[in-house]
C-alpha cells in the first residue's frame, strides 16, 4: 500500500485548492471524497448559482469555479477516490516515520499527514417552517436549485436572508417574471453589493418582518400565505415557484470520533498553522474554526496557504524558508 505525504479529506473548492497548492510543492497526494462528483457544496447543492467573492472573477457560475479548480488540481495528478468515506484513523509506525492509517467505507489508506475539508461535513437543507411544506418539495418547492431556466417566466419567492438567499434572488430574477424575497427581520446577512443589486432590480420585491405561514396549491405550489408580524396582517402572494434559502444543517459525521478537539460541528485549529491538536493533523475550510474565524471561499484558500507551508515545513524539517507560488518543477521544459 503506498504511502502518501498528504491526504486531503473533502473534494469541495478549498479541499481542491489544497491538492493543488500540495502537488505544487512536489507532495505526494491522495483526495478522498464521499460523493460521486467533485466540487462539494458548489456542484452538488448550487450548480447555477452566482459566486462573486472569489478573487480575479467577477462573478463565475458555481459549477464552473468547480470544474477550473479540478482542472488546476489534476495538472498534478493526484491519486483521486471517490464514494469513498473515511470511517477511522489510527496512527501507525513505518519505515520512515510515523504515519496514519485511514480506514473507509471500501479499504485502508496510509498517509503521513491528513488535511481535512470536508465543509460542513455532511448536510441537510433547513426545511421552511410552515403549514403543507413537505407536500410540494420537488412540486414547485425547492431546497436544491435546479437550472435556472426552469424559472423562466414565473412568479417565485424565495425565503431567507444570508448570503445563499440573496444570491439565489438575484440569480433568479433574470429568467422570472418576478422574485419576492421573503424575510423575517429586515436585515439581511449579505454582501452590501448584493443588498445594492436588490434594490436596483425592477423585478425584485422585499419583504421584511415577514413569515411564510402555509404554502397553498392542488397539485404544484400556487400560493404562499405571508404573515406579516410587525403589523400582524395576512396576505396571499400567488407564486409559482418556492426556494428555500434557509441554508444547511451540518454533521461531522465519523470526524467527531478522530480525536479531534471540536467547537460545535468545527474543528478547532491554530490560526498560525492550522494544525488540530493532532500532530500531522490539519483542516482548512468551513470545517476550521478559531478566533475571528470568516467563512469564506478565499478564507479557504487563504488557510490552505498556510496549511501546506506547515504541512512542507512537517515533511522536511531541513528545508530551510516557506514556499512560493512558482519551484524547480514549474521551470523544466
Amino acid at each position: 500500500m503506498e504511502l502518501y505525504d498528504v491526504t486531503v479529506v473533502g473534494g469541495g473548492p478549498v479541499g481542491l485548492f489544497g491538492a493543488t497548492m500540495a502537488g505544487l510543492h512536489g507532495m505526494r497526494v491522495k483526495m478522498i471524497e464521499s460523493l460521486p462528483e467533485l466540487g462539494g457544496q458548489l456542484y452538488t447543492l448550487y450548480p447555477e448559482k452566482p459566486i462573486y467573492d472569489v478573487a480575479g472573477f467577477p462573478s463565475i457560475l458555481a459549477k464552473d469555479l468547480a470544474a477550473a479548480l479540478v482542472t488546476q488540481m489534476m495538472r498534478f495528478t493526484p491519486t483521486v477516490c471517490m464514494e469513498e468515506s473515511v470511517l477511522a484513523v489510527n496512527e501507525a509506525q513505518g519505515e520512515g516515520g510515523s504515519e496514519f492509517i485511514l480506514t473507509t467505507s471500501k479499504g485502508t489508506h496510509r498517509t503521513r499527514t491528513v488535511l481535512i475539508a470536508a465543509g460542513l461535513g455532511s448536510f441537510v437543507p433547513r426545511k421552511i417552517p410552515a403549514l403543507n411544506a413537505d407536500k410540494f418539495e420537488d412540486k414547485g418547492l425547492h431546497y436544491l436549485v435546479p437550472a435556472l431556466t426552469h424559472f423562466a417566466g414565473r412568479q417565485v419567492a424565495v425565503i431567507g436572508g444570508g448570503d445563499t438567499a440573496v444570491d439565489w434572488t438575484l440569480a433568479v430574477a433574470p429568467y422570472a417574471r418576478a422574485v419576492h424575497l421573503i424575510h423575517r427581520r429586515d436585515q439581511f446577512r449579505a454582501h452590501e453589493d448584493s443588498l445594492r443589486q436588490l434594490r436596483d432590480a425592477d423585478n425584485i420585491s422585499v419583504y421584511t418582518f415577514t413569515e411564510v405561514k402555509e404554502i397553498v396549491g392542488q397539485e404544484r405550489v400556487e400560493a404562499v400565505r405571508l404573515v406579516d408580524t410587525d403589523k400582524d396582517t395576512e396576505v396571499m402572494l400567488p407564486v409559482d415557484a418556492v426556494i428555500g434559502g434557509l441554508g444547511f444543517v451540518p454533521n461531522l459525521g465519523p470526524v467527531k470520533t478522530w480525536g479531534l478537539n471540536l467547537k460545535g460541528s468545527s474543528i478547532e485549529v491554530s490560526l498560525a498553522s492550522m494544525e488540530t491538536n493532532r500532530q500531522g493533523f490539519y483542516a482548512v475550510g468551513d470545517v476550521a474554526t478559531y478566533d475571528g474565524k470568516v467563512k469564506l471561499i478565499a478564507t479557504g484558500f487563504g488557510e490552505v496557504g498556510i496549511a501546506i507551508a506547515r504541512i512542507r515545513s512537517y515533511l522536511h524539517p531541513d528545508l530551510k524558508g516557506l514556499p512560493h507560488s512558482t519551484n524547480v518543477k514549474s521551470l523544466k521544459n
